[in-house]
């Protein structure tokens, strides 16, 4: 699924104001909110910025916490965050310890806002509270203002199969008070792709900085108009993430692979029927771009790896080992017109293995996809794809690569209708199924330009720029590079797409929109191009 992101509130950023770090300190009662900056001076001439640099090296611990205004959060979760102030032996240490309780608060998602005030703590007797070593004790008093329970949210985007779709989903935030979201999610397609889910998201489990996400869902992928197949997916997968870049998935799916339109091609047809997947896949990426949208310089890479036909020996279960790797980096050529130039590629590989539910089966009548090693095929529902605005460009959508003719349609061709005769499952007829590959490499190498002149400025504030580029990339059965090395190479190289042209760019934070001219220079017989103008919405972006 594409990325799409709920906006959050921005921090409000704690520190400690001079005259209550003094008081603190001192022993006076005297309090200042910890929302803003301490200003230098106020309006009775003290200093305080002078005041506070001369004690924030004073020993002072914090002995006590007092936490207002969550009516649905644990204070115990708030506290949680705040146990790094004791350690604190210096009002400013106090002061930093502050800075990352209300980091850390907000990254929950559940605060409006969160207002931490320092004061000179006193005991029942109201005399000057101390701690261990009668140092000087400080009161910290934590104002909280949660976000409504209830949540909604609604957008639309593009998904990995060039598919407009809209999705809705409402959801309980904190309705227990440790810091959970609960979330009922629907996805529709134009294709009739669909997605029903319910999540459970559990941050920082059990006080550490893991995050869990838990999934049950059910999904229907239309990939008919491309490949004459869908998919329906009933299942459930776990996701952990923590405070670095990578994130574990444990998915279990019960699928089930069907030609809606029955006029798949016979390659097709021998992928259909079900199958059972138990996977574990690992996320890692590195992202030192210097802004997600438009970026001037930097670098970002992803792997994705993911093992499957985990526990279980079930004859339907799909087995095999995937990996993906993307990179991109920019670099700046002339910042005062916005030219760049940017480099990125793509690396893919899926191996199939063991006794899976399409040994026996076959793949298409050209045997692209069988592997020699030991007959076993991947399943089409996990294989890569290659072609279209988002990574191949001038190729329609998984135009490029193995591919199928289709049966013909004609009078016998058995398509449902419904009673007024109108067919039922409207298809855009083609002539070949896309079967995607085991082995993918692609690479782009572009320049990029803001658009010139006064009168284009507001385009420019939006990333709109032009840009000229060249993209390759080739996809393969796994079987038909099995051999040695140089046969191997020989069978990539032949197999290379490549493509020319220049556009206009509108980035945006879920992907970009294109509009290109351009032509393929080098394509299969059997690929689908689209020399000339070509527009598209890519989600998945080579740059």
């Amino acid at each position: 699924m594409e990325a799409r992101e709920e906006a959050r509130e921005e921090p409000r950023t704690p520190s400690t104001s001079s005259a209550s770090a003094a008081s603190a300190s001192s022993g006076e009662a005297a309090s200042e909110t910890a929302n803003a900056a301490p200003a230098p001076a106020s309006a009775g001439g003290h200093d305080f910025r002078a005041r506070y640099d001369a004690i924030r090296q004073d020993a002072c611990v914090v002995t006590s916490i007092e936490i207002r205004g969550n009516e649905r959060t644990k204070s115990a979760l708030i506290e949680r965050e705040l146990r790094r102030v004791y350690e604190a032996k210096t009002l400013d240490g106090i002061k930093d310890a502050l800075f990352e309780a209300n980091r850390a608060l907000y990254e929950y998602g559940i605060f409006k806002d969160v207002a931490m005030v320092i004061d000179a703590d006193s005991d029942r007797r109201g005399e000057r509270a101390l701690g261990e070593g009668d140092v000087p004790g400080a009161k910290i008093v934590v104002n909280v203002e949660e976000r409504d329970v209830f949540n909604f949210k609604a957008g639309t985007f593009m998904s990995r199969r060039g598919e407009g779709e809209a999705e809705a989903a409402v959801g309980l935030r904190n309705p227990l008070g440790f810091g959970e979201r609960v979330e009922f999610e629907v996805v529709r397609g134009v294709g009739q792709s669909s997605t029903y889910a319910a999540l459970w998201e559990q941050p920082k489990v059990f006080g550490s900085d893991v995050n869990a996400e838990t999934r049950v869902f059910q999904s229907l992928e239309c990939f008919k108009k491309l490949s004459s197949f869908d998919v329906t997916s009933r299942g459930a997968s776990l996701g952990l993430s923590g405070s670095g870049p990578g994130t574990l998935e444990y998915n279990i799916a019960w699928r089930d692979v069907q030609d809606p339109t029955r006029l798949a091609s016979r390659a097709v047809r021998r992928q259909l029927g079900y199958s059972l997947k138990s996977s574990v896949s690992h996320t890692y990426v590195s992202d030192h771009l210097d802004r997600p949208v438009r970026p001037m310089s930097g670098y970002l890479w992803k792997i994705r790896s993911e093992l499957a036909g985990i526990g279980l020996s079930d004859p339907m279960s799909t087995k095999f080992v995937k990996s993906e790797v993307t990179a991109h980096a920019v670099e700046t050529l002339d910042a005062s017109r916005g030219i760049t130039a940017s480099v990125s590629g793509r690396f893919g590989l899926l191996l199939p293995f063991g006794s899976s539910a399409r040994m026996a089966r076959g793949d298409d009548t050209s045997g692209a996809h069988d592997n020699s090693s030991g007959g076993v095929s991947s399943c089409i529902a996990d294989r890569f794809f290659l072609g279209g605005v988002g990574c191949l460009r001038q190729f329609e959508n998984n135009g490029a690569g193995p591919s199928d003719e289709r049966r013909a349609s004609s009078k016998d061709a058995s398509v449902a209708k419904d009673a007024d005769g109108t067919p039922s499952v409207p298809v855009e007829i083609i002539t070949r199924d896309a079967l995607g590959g085991d082995f993918v490499w692609s690479a782009t190498a572009a320049i990029q330009m803001d658009v010139p002149g006064e009168k284009f400025a507001a385009m420019r504030e939006a990333g709109i720029h032009f840009h000229a580029f060249v993209n390759a990339g080739t996809l393969l059965p796994v079987g038909s590079i099995a051999g040695s090395p140089k046969d191997a190479a020989k069978v990539i190289r032949d197999a290379t797409r490549a493509s020319v042209g220049v556009g206009l760019v509108w980035p945006l934070p879920v992907g970009q929109i294109e509009f290109n001219y351009g032509r393929a220079i080098r394509a299969g017989a059997s690929d689908r191009v689209r020399d000339g103008a070509q527009f598209g919405i890519a989600a998945h972006v080579s740059l």
